[in-house]
């Protein structure tokens, strides 16, 4: 599966390098510090191969179909490079990111959208400071989980009465899909499991509940057992805007 999705400048510069024609170094440069796979339509690559190749060149057809692990093609029925656009490709790619060649690209993406300019990692991590909205933060985390079939959120401060709260009005907001399996993980608190277990089953979502011990640390949430969302500061502070929050999305890595 492709990972992440790339603005169409940024795209039409990648196709010159992987063809060795003339490209912008810069925007390679960039690029490379944030590629993964990416995830683009046969509709896009046939009219940039052509414009790149020639029309007629006989290679085009296996290029689309033979990326070498670098692209996979999908069907978009949604006009090129609009917002829909995007956003469907957004919905077949693993880590709901987008790539853009400027800070003020596509502004209206702006929660899964990273500049290539930014600084480099081999994951995705946002940082929100104190007294800052957190809703491109809660909008991002929401689209990974959206197609999941089970989720497991481990947090030793979970079975609190505001986290729950807040974990049930988000999840009903944003109509998560009830045939999600969730499993809850945390330490005795405020709130008995059978509490919590009820609750969010008078709302249609299927939760089980499990104790942790004392030495978890690490808050996650693990999704379909292939992306894990560190919760630097928890998942209270996901909502709760009085301390620094940070989320880092990767390829499932927890104990």
């Amino acid at each position: 599966m492709a990972y992440i999705v790339l603005e169409k400048e940024i795209l039409e510069e990648f196709l010159k390098f992987f063809l060795h024609k003339d490209y912008d170094n810069s925007i390679i440069k960039n690029l490379l510090n944030h590629f993964k796979p990416f995830v683009v339509t046969k509709t896009q690559l046939k009219e940039l191969l052509k414009k790149l190749m020639g029309e007629n060149n006989p290679l085009i057809q296996r290029l689309i179909t033979n990326s070498s692990g670098f692209w996979t093609p999908v069907i978009c029925d949604k006009e090129l490079y609009s917002d829909d656009f995007y956003k469907e490709l957004l919905e077949q790619s693993k880590f709901k990111i987008l790539l853009t060649k400027n800070a003020i690209s596509l502004n209206t993406l702006d929660c899964h959208k990273i500049c290539i300019k930014n600084d480099a990692t081999h994951f995705f991590a946002k940082k929100f400071d104190s007294g800052s909205n957190r809703d491109k933060a809660q909008k991002h985390i929401i689209s990974l989980m959206k197609n999941a079939n089970k989720i497991t959120i481990i947090d030793r401060f979970l079975y609190k009465e505001n986290i729950i709260n807040n974990l049930i009005n988000w999840f009903t907001a944003n109509h998560l899909n009830h045939e999600i399996e969730f499993t809850l993980k945390g330490q005795k608190s405020q709130l008995s499991r059978n509490t919590i277990t009820s609750r969010f089953n008078n709302e249609g979502y299927n939760v089980t509940c499990k104790l942790i011990n004392d030495t978890t640390h690490d808050r996650y949430i693990i999704i379909d057992d292939k992306i894990s969302i560190n919760l630097t500061s928890g998942l209270e502070n996901l909502f709760n805007t009085k301390k620094d929050f940070t989320y880092i999305i990767s390829e499932k890595q927890y104990p």
